[in-house]
């Protein structure tokens, strides 16, 4: 190894440290752990995405000393930077916590309006979301589809709401655990766990078999099992949520009872399996959801098999010797679920990584990459998607995939990525301005302290 190759991996190491010395969660005990002290109008100047110091070869620590690093490729913590981001994280997220505990609304899909065909309130239950009534039929059932434009009606049926909801709550919960050590988060969660998996009167039976419903079905459709793949933001947060002395283990066996039921249902019914076999992001997500069960049920030598024949299937199958992602750009709305299956490719790959199988990289037999998808997108993305190829009727939202980009400039250390992040960061503001969609940096730092300490956690992308 070169003089040089030991230079740069000793100051990677150290940098790596230093951080887990300043950001490490303390232990608070009983004391309350104070919100992080705000600077005056921090909430209208809320911090970028770690990148924007990245290019500077002088920090300053908490003591106010500069100190010179050698720059390499965006791997050198720099503290001055990330002490900042640090406490705007931690107090979004804290404030979000704080609404979680202070919630007590009940999550239950026993609380829909209508029943499923099973006539078991228990029965988790979504509508179809780009169904609509058959205009040609006096009842208008079966209900038909018209992809790419959801029907308001998907959202009266009050369980996917409630799923998603329950899955964020937990994850925030956990996640403000993590850096503060307050007991009361870990109740909480526990709380929103124990009501949907667990208690007699609330909880969801295992199984998705009336999600995706068609009005005039007898049963769900197997797009519908894509309304479970958040499951991965409550389980990140659960091997956290085990350093607290009041976590419960019972509620776990629980949980892990359930998840294994769950999981021979999504592996073995007519709909899982259908889903399973899904081209595009229907199928990404299926492996995405699959891979977090097994890990979560310490099923390790089925997962890593899992993960590696994922990827070699969607990278190959799912996107072009170009980049693009044919199968999404068959979609009225071809530009958000390209980038929507980026996600999970990107969940995929990062999960072969504990795995020691490097998904970043791989190249299908003719070229194909998740890089090479990302790069695919960028030229439409800097000129407003003039010259996209495929119809779109959604419009080009930019704030996903400037979250993409910042995790594509940390792993492929391209700086490409860098510039176009500069230059779209306006774009995204305006969409936040706009109402168009919130763009959550404290998710962004918490991705890439992931990448660049080891992966402790990994809470971004949407």
């Amino acid at each position: 190894m070169s003089p040089i190759i030991r230079s740069r991996n000793l100051i990677f190491i150290i940098s790596v440290i230093t951080f887990l010395f300043i950001f490490w969660p303390r232990d608070y005990g009983d004391k309350k752990c104070p919100l992080p002290i705000m600077i005056e109008n921090k909430l209208n100047s809320e911090p970028g995405p770690l990148v924007d110091a990245i290019r500077s070869t002088i920090i300053t620590d908490n003591k106010g000393n500069q100190k010179v690093y050698l720059n390499a490729k965006g791997y050198i913590t720099f503290l001055n930077v990330l002490k900042k981001q640090h406490d705007t994280m931690v107090y979004n997220l804290v404030k979000s916590a704080e609404w979680a505990f202070a919630n007590n609304s009940v999550y239950s899909v026993t609380l829909k309006p209508q029943l499923p065909p099973s006539g078991d309130p228990h029965d988790y239950m979504s509508l179809g979301r780009y169904f609509w009534p058959d205009p040609t039929k006096p009842d208008g059932l079966p209900y038909i589809r018209k992809d790419g434009y959801p029907n308001p009606e998907f959202f009266t049926v009050t369980d996917y709401v409630y799923l998603r909801q329950m899955f964020r709550e937990v994850q925030n919960l956990g996640f403000a655990y993590f850096f503060t050590r307050q007991e009361k988060y870990v109740e909480k969660a526990m709380a929103r766990i124990k009501e949907w998996f667990l208690d007699e009167k609330t909880k969801m039976n295992p199984n998705l078999n009336y999600a995706g419903y068609r009005k005039g079905e007898a049963s769900g459709w197997k797009a519908g099992v894509l309304d479970f793949h958040q499951v991965f933001r409550m389980l990140q947060a659960i091997p956290l949520l085990r350093y607290s002395h009041l976590w419960d283990s019972n509620i776990e066996i629980g949980l892990k009872a359930w998840m294994t039921e769950y999981y021979n249902w999504l592996t073995t019914s007519k709909m899982g399996r259908g889903e399973s076999r899904s081209i595009n992001n229907h199928g990404t997500f299926y492996d995405v959801q699959a891979l977090f069960l097994l890990d979560y049920l310490k099923r390790y030598d089925e997962a890593k098999t899992f993960v590696l024949q994922a990827l070699k299937t969607r990278i190959n199958n799912g996107i072009l010797p170009t980049g693009q992602q044919h199968y999404e750009t068959e979609r009225p709305t071809s530009w958000f679920y390209s980038v929507f299956n980026l996600q999970g490719l990107f969940l995929l790959a990062e999960r072969a990584d504990h795995y020691g199988i490097d998904g970043w990289n791989y190249e299908g037999p003719s070229g194909q990459s998740i890089k090479k998808a990302v790069d695919f997108l960028l030229p439409y993305a800097l000129n407003d998607g003039e010259g996209w190829p495929v119809k779109n009727i959604k419009g080009f939202e930019m704030n996903d995939y400037v979250k993409i980009l910042e995790l594509s400039y940390i792993i492929y250390g391209d700086d490409k990525y860098l510039e176009a992040i500069e230059e779209l960061r306006p774009k995204t503001k305006a969409e936040q301005a706009a109402g168009l969609k919130l763009a959550k940096w404290e998710d962004n730092y918490l991705c890439n302290i992931a990448l660049m300490s080891n992966r402790l956690l990994w809470t971004c992308l949407y």
